[in-house]
């Protein structure tokens, strides 16, 4: 072996050690697929080298990786790896060798390359199990952007919602209260009022689902139009729906719900008073418990509310953690709840009152039962007590 060593760059070259003359000559065969031998070669750099920085193993019919998993603790040194020209059969035999910091790892003409549908594939998963690479099969690979964190980094704790001012505040908090107070009632035909004639929505639920018969979203899968699993251009069109009209009527047919209000988590992406408004809506429904994302793109509505032109709609299972911090503040009761059963008509006069009051639904509600749903009444009302500072603070939304 020391014929096959070089000092000055501390590499070793092992390439058919098998066929190597002088060991064949004296009838001596060094089969590394075989465990006693590679055994034997690893505790021989281990006492002899173990600075050893590079280490081709080219060409020997390694078919597993078990025994060079000693190379992490053995040879520590170790920043190039030739494993090209043998029999890896499987990615995972990598797995064994990912405590070693490669810059440099061979693996052409491997079987376990052939599994990869395109290159790409292939580079990442080796990059995930070697993220310090910076060549691959002798191609030097393109920079990875990353931190090089040696102890466990505990991350920041997650911002709440962001509105970027407090006019888009305002607007936001009343749009979702009336919006899921209608959407959680059971009868979803009044939100027509709250979409765009040309408004879209696109629903989706996860791709890698393995039971779908026994999902809690098995509601929702005829429905998903999750491109990785509907391929057909046509279905896709479909699945897509457009105009306010199928947008409700979709909505209508989804099961029955109970959104937690409270813990939404809001996103304002863009906001301009006069044009569009782009939110993302983060959180949980009472259903399974099921989590949802949601991206409202709105308009300013001809009433001076929010009118949704674009509606995209993530449903996945709620984690262990969401299900734990779901609907922990208490639910309104019945006398209070901002959502009985009320006529389309009445349902309309509840959202512009709330919406010109500023005041929350429960309470708009009560102002308008007492005045027999006289909108004048009720506003003719409202503006007396509030002159006269006896509408408490909690009426108002915030």
């Amino acid at each position: 072996m020391s014929k096959r060593f070089d000092g000055s760059q501390q590499a070793l070259d092992l390439t058919s050690i098998h066929t190597d003359p002088d060991l064949v000559s004296q009838d001596i065969k060094v089969a590394l697929n075989r465990k006693t031998n590679m055994e034997a070669i690893i505790k021989i750099i281990e006492e002899n080298i173990p600075q050893l920085t590079s280490l081709n193993l080219s060409h020997n019919c390694i078919q597993r990786l078990d025994e060079l998993s000693e190379l992490v603790t053995k040879v520590p040194h170790l920043k190039a790896l030739n494993l090209s020209h043998n029999d890896l059969k499987s990615e995972h035999e990598l797995d064994k060798l990912k405590g070693l910091k490669l810059v440099e790892l061979w693996l052409v003409r491997n079987p376990l390359c052939d599994l990869f549908k395109d290159p790409s594939s292939y580079v990442s998963a080796v990059c995930q199990k070697f993220p310090q690479l910076l060549k691959l099969d002798g191609n030097d690979l393109p920079p990875h952007i990353g931190f090089d964190v040696e102890t466990p980094t505990t991350l920041p704790p997650c911002k709440g919602s962001c509105f970027g001012s407090d006019d888009a505040k305002v607007y936001i908090q009343r749009f979702l209260q009336q919006y899921y107070s209608v959407y959680d009632s059971g009868d979803r035909q009044s939100l027509l009022g709250a979409y765009h004639d040309d408004a879209l929505l696109s629903l989706t639920t996860p791709y890698n689902v393995q039971n779908p018969s026994r999902s809690g979203l098995r509601e929702y899968f005829k429905d998903s139009r999750n491109l990785k699993r509907t391929k057909d251009s046509t279905m896709r069109f479909h699945l897509l729906k457009h105009k306010r009209l199928n947008v409700v009527a979709l909505l209508n047919e989804l099961p029955k719900t109970q959104h937690d209000i409270t813990s939404f988590t809001v996103d304002v992406n863009a906001y301009t008073v006069s044009s569009r408004l782009i939110f993302v809506v983060d959180d949980k429904s009472k259903e399974s418990t099921r989590a949802f994302s949601r991206v409202f793109i709105t308009v300013p509505a001809v009433n001076s509310g929010l009118c949704i032109i674009n509606d995209q709609l993530f449903i996945r299972m709620a984690t262990t953690e969401q299900i734990s911090r779901a609907f922990v503040a208490p639910a309104p009761t019945p006398s209070s709840s901002p959502v009985p059963t009320l006529t389309a008509p009445q349902q309309e006069m509840l959202s512009t009152f709330s919406l010109k009051s500023g005041m929350k639904l429960e309470w708009s509600l009560k102002c308008l039962q007492d005045n027999e749903w006289d909108l004048n009444k009720a506003a003719q009302i409202f503006t007396q007590l509030k002159t006269a500072g006896k509408i408490p603070d909690v009426a108002f939304l915030k």
